[in-house]
């Protein structure tokens, strides 16, 4: 319970000042912990970081692991895994800042490895779902590797313009756009 409430609160002292200007007391006051039960939990504040985006990253990817356990055919199965990825990524939205501006600012080479592994899982699901998709007969022959690296990316660059842009376009009009694109391809059938 003190550990979850710690994570909440690094990453929202993390998504607000950042890596470097996170200060340790800072999150233990506002995950109204002692100190010291925040260094029994967490040894540094690296491994605090680590912690909120491995941890933060594995429970997104056991979220849309359940709500796909499902019988709907493959294409219903398809949209509802983007629609709901791009939904636990706009929800978690603390965790997209810490992605989108700490992975690049200094972070220890131990800790950032640690988060590149995760997000390698994170490929790896994606991929493991358009393989099944593909034994399945409904994706065409692709390395299926790339794909899942191509999924994962729109999914990000669209999310992060969102957050960035609030009003400019809607969650609905991120999943439609991705699953037309990904369904259908941008060109037309039979094009001369």
């Amino acid at each position: 319970m003190k550990r979850k409430k710690i994570l909440e609160a690094a990453a929202i002292v993390f998504s607000k000042k950042g890596f470097h200007q996170a200060r340790m007391d800072e999150i233990a006051a506002l995950a109204n912990v002692a100190k010291g039960t925040l260094y029994y939990n967490f040894s540094s504040k690296s491994m605090l970081f680590s912690a909120t985006v491995t941890e933060g990253l594995e429970t997104i990817v056991k979220q849309i692991t359940e709500k796909l356990n499902s019988n709907l055919p493959f294409i219903e199965h398809f949209r509802l895994l983007i629609e709901y990825m791009i939904s636990l990524y706009l929800k978690n939205n603390r965790l997209a800042k810490i992605l989108l501006n700490e992975l690049s600012s200094g972070i220890d080479s131990k800790v950032l490895a640690e988060i590149e592994s995760v997000q390698e899982r994170f490929i790896i699901f994606i991929a493991d779902l358009l393989h099944k998709g593909q034994k399945r007969g409904y994706i065409k022959p692709v390395d299926i590797r790339t794909a899942a690296i191509a999924v994962a990316g729109q999914i990000d660059s669209l999310c992060k313009y969102h957050l960035r842009n609030p009003g400019k376009i809607s969650k609905e009009q991120i999943v439609e756009s991705l699953f037309d694109i990904l369904s259908t391809g941008l060109l037309k059938p039979n094009l001369p």
